[in-house]
């Protein structure tokens, strides 16, 4: 499969790369064409959806059902939010449930906003930087401490197969969350597998 998408690549670089480089630039910035796909984008009403704010909007609000009333979004606090944490749990053992869990993840998971995939972090686990980041995740796992950056996200529309792209309802809304995000809420899932908490919580 990967040597197919790069004979693909390279035959579209050769193919249009000399007439028109920018041409490369565009497909690399947007793969899927979804600004072409959107061109002619309506709502649920019917009206159309010209400019991109426009689109955004109208994408939120069919899909999400929030209002365009102008009022502002509420910032992100600066300071991280905070949980009881995993008391009891060592720095040693909570850094094996980090790599438990990165070991436990699929590289061809999209990354959020970051652009850092578990991929390129397995690779870096036997470097410095990737200790370091393990021995942080543990701490803040230990301390109750969720940093902001780990609960970033972000969507992006992907057009449903077989449907009307030039409606809104024909797309579908994909959250990307931060995969150091992830990685955390999967730690603390196995602890709590762990400890017998969840499946008190489940059927308990």
């Amino acid at each position: 499969m990967r040597e197919k998408k790069k004979e693909c690549w390279q035959a579209f670089c050769e193919e249009n790369g000399e007439k028109d480089p920018w041409e490369i630039v565009k497909w690399a910035k947007d793969p899927w064409h979804l600004k072409a796909t959107m061109e002619d984008l309506t709502d649920t009403t019917g009206a159309p959806l010209k400019m991109d704010h426009e689109k955004k909007n109208g994408l939120i609000k069919d899909h999400f059902g929030w209002r365009n009333d102008g009022r502002k979004v509420d910032e992100v606090e600066e300071e991280s939010e905070r949980y009881p944490g995993l008391i009891g749990t060592s720095q040693e053992k909570m850094e094996d449930l980090v790599r438990k869990a990165l070991a436990g993840t699929s590289n061809k998971s999209g990354p959020g906003p970051d652009g850092i995939g578990y991929k390129l972090i397995k690779r870096v686990l036997d470097l410095k930087l990737g200790s370091e980041l393990i021995r942080e995740m543990a701490e803040n796992l230990i301390n109750g401490r969720i940093p902001k950056e780990w609960q970033h996200s972000k969507v992006v529309w992907i057009p449903k197969p077989g449907k009307d792209h030039s409606k809104t309802k024909g797309w579908r809304p994909i959250n990307l969350i931060n995969c150091i995000g992830k990685l955390g809420e999967k730690v603390v899932a196995y602890r709590l597998q762990e400890s017998g908490l969840l499946h008190r919580h489940q059927f308990g």
